[in-house]
């Protein structure tokens, strides 16, 4: 061992606890800044701590990256599973990497429930809004009052050229005529204000791509 085990304790609370209440934090800031960067550093020292006093583990250090690499995935496939594969994922190679699954179990759990009263805290007392996520996902309400229009079929409206009225991420709105249609666009990310052309229709789904 190159430290002492109540040394490695202390530092897996330390570590871990940091890692939850940054990655909160992280969560209601407009970008990826301090917060993201210490969360990250903090789980990676962690995992190289560990890996250094038991040996290095390839199959945890495959979980580490998997689950860092589905968290980032999430932010441009939106729909929350793959950030919840990917915290499954994290938390999982947290307890592998270390021994002592007890103590580690428990360690995670006073974590957890640290990031909850964080989150809560800044939801219901601070009044913040999740920033960071919102970036990546429409956050414009949609209704019948503000023009927006969901049809049964648009098929007339293949081959026409609509202007992007929000950014596509990758759904969001498209105008026609002063008329405003839920679109989605075959997976890359479009800018407000761009033209585009619907390329199939399918029932109430509008396809279109950047012209």
């Amino acid at each position: 061992m190159f430290l002492d085990s109540s040394l490695i304790v202390l530092l897996d609370w330390i570590l871990l606890i940091i890692m939850f209440l940054t990655f909160c934090q992280q969560m209601f800031s407009q970008r990826f800044n301090l917060y993201g960067i210490t969360s990250l550093l903090s789980l990676s020292l962690y995992i190289a701590i560990h890996s250094l006093e038991d040996g290095l583990n390839m199959f945890v250090f495959i979980l580490f990256i998997g689950g860092i690499m589905l968290i980032l995935l999430e932010m441009f496939v939106p729909g929350g599973i793959l950030g919840i594969l990917g915290t499954i994922t994290l938390i999982g190679s947290i307890i592998m990497v270390n021994e002592s699954t007890h103590q580690i179990s428990f360690i995670i759990i006073v974590s957890i429930a640290a990031f909850i009263v964080l989150y809560l805290l800044n939801i219901y007392f601070f009044k913040n809004k999740l920033l960071f996520l919102n970036r990546f996902i429409l956050d414009e309400e949609i209704s019948t009052e503000k023009g927006y229009v969901a049809k049964e079929s648009e098929l007339s409206l293949l081959g026409k050229q609509l202007v992007a009225f929000t950014d596509l991420r990758p759904a969001g709105i498209a105008l026609l005529n002063d008329e405003k249609y839920d679109v989605v666009t075959e997976g890359e990310f479009i800018n407000k204000g761009t033209n585009v052309v619907v390329t199939h229709v399918e029932g109430m789904r509008i396809v279109v791509r950047q012209k």
